[in-house]
């Protein structure tokens, strides 16, 4: 492990007014999303697809980084140059999602684990010679009755833990993401009191693990009351809320902290992150990896008329202007009233 290298690594990625495009979907999220808009999913789609969002031009203007699905990651453009070789190019750096998705927890009924330590040390070797700078790998914690239990927060943080040190000894900064869901009709006190507990767990659990917290970046949900529970979302809240909890569980000397959307509308992610910014300095770097709330109205418009690639392409620059302005806490919020400027995707 080579703690300068990974903290140069973490800067790249955080870099003040850039953030990180999460483009790893699995094959089975990606068949969902594309039967929504009436586009077989297929290995050639998928890499078309791919191709038009990581070959707009300017795009590294705002793009530190993305987060490739292992497809994706060594495919080509039509012209046969590796999507992982454009990144570095236009020096965006290409990461890697690892883990292989969520199972039952064994007895914790409603709980899940992520599985795929096994063999990772081996595939992680594979994908740093490949050149791949970063990681990702995403636990899910659920609000319910009686949950999240401690077992599951445990269980999840170990994985995340010794995820994050086999990174490390690869050279590659690894990203935890222990996503609270917003699923549920939980308040945001109870959503505030579990992830204030999730991030006490998932930090002790990284330092017992030895893991090189400057060469590190958390990725993590908003604080939000519950989908379901008939609780408006509040900006203000959201943002005094959030805050609170990275500040007083979040070690100060962790490399940086990324959002998710986590099935908010594009608006209020842009809306939350401008003003989790804003009431800053905060000891990390802020910014976006966002999905969905990038890609929605790309997506969309690459479905109706898949020959239009500037078309697409230009929906896609502007959603990233927008990211770009709310990770520096200078979103101009006025522009999301314009129902034509932007995307609103109930689903992110």
């Amino acid at each position: 492990m080579n703690p300068q290298k990974l903290e140069e690594i973490v800067k790249q990625l955080i870099a003040h007014g850039k953030g990180l495009l999460a483009a790893d979907e699995s094959n089975a999220s990606c068949e969902k999303r594309f039967d929504a808009v009436g586009v077989p999913c297929t290995e050639d789609t998928r890499r078309e697809y791919r191709e038009l969002l990581l070959t707009t031009p300017s795009a590294e203007d705002i793009l530190s980084g993305v987060i490739l699905f292992d497809e994706t990651f060594w495919q080509s453009s039509d012209r046969g140059q590796v999507f992982r070789e454009i990144l570095n190019n236009h020096q965006i750096a290409p990461g890697i999602k690892v883990d292989k998705g969520l199972i039952d927890l064994p007895g914790f009924e409603g709980e899940k684990v992520t599985q795929g330590l096994d063999g990772l040390a081996e595939r992680m070797a594979t994908y740093a010679a490949a050149g791949a700078r970063f990681a990702k790998w995403r636990a899910v914690i659920t609000i319910g009755d009686g949950i999240p239990t401690d077992e599951c927060i445990g269980a999840n943080t170990f994985t995340l833990a010794r995820y994050a040190r086999i990174c490390q000894e690869y050279n590659i900064v690894p990203i935890v993401e222990p996503e609270v869901l917003f699923d549920g009709d939980h308040t945001s006190e109870q959503c505030e009191q579990v992830m204030s507990h999730v991030f006490d767990i998932l930090f002790q659990t990284m330092r017992a693990f030895r893991v090189h917290l400057p060469g590190a970046i958390l990725k993590t949900s908003m604080v939000l009351p519950g989908k379901d529970s008939g609780n408006p979302i509040n900006h203000d809240e959201v943002a005094e809320r959030t805050v609170r909890t990275l500040h007083e569980h979040v070690p100060h000397e962790l490399g940086g902290v990324v959002f998710l959307s986590g099935g908010q509308q594009p608006n209020d992610a842009f809306i939350n992150l401008n003003r989790i910014v804003k009431r800053g300095p905060h000891p990390w770097g802020v910014t976006f990896s966002y999905s969905r709330a990038l890609q929605d109205p790309v997506l969309k418009a690459w479905a109706k008329k898949r020959t239009d690639i500037n078309g697409a392409q230009n929906l896609f620059i502007r959603q990233l202007q927008l990211v770009s302005a709310a990770a520096k806490g200078e979103l101009d919020e006025s522009l999301l009233d314009d129902d034509s400027f932007v995307s609103h995707s109930q689903d992110l």
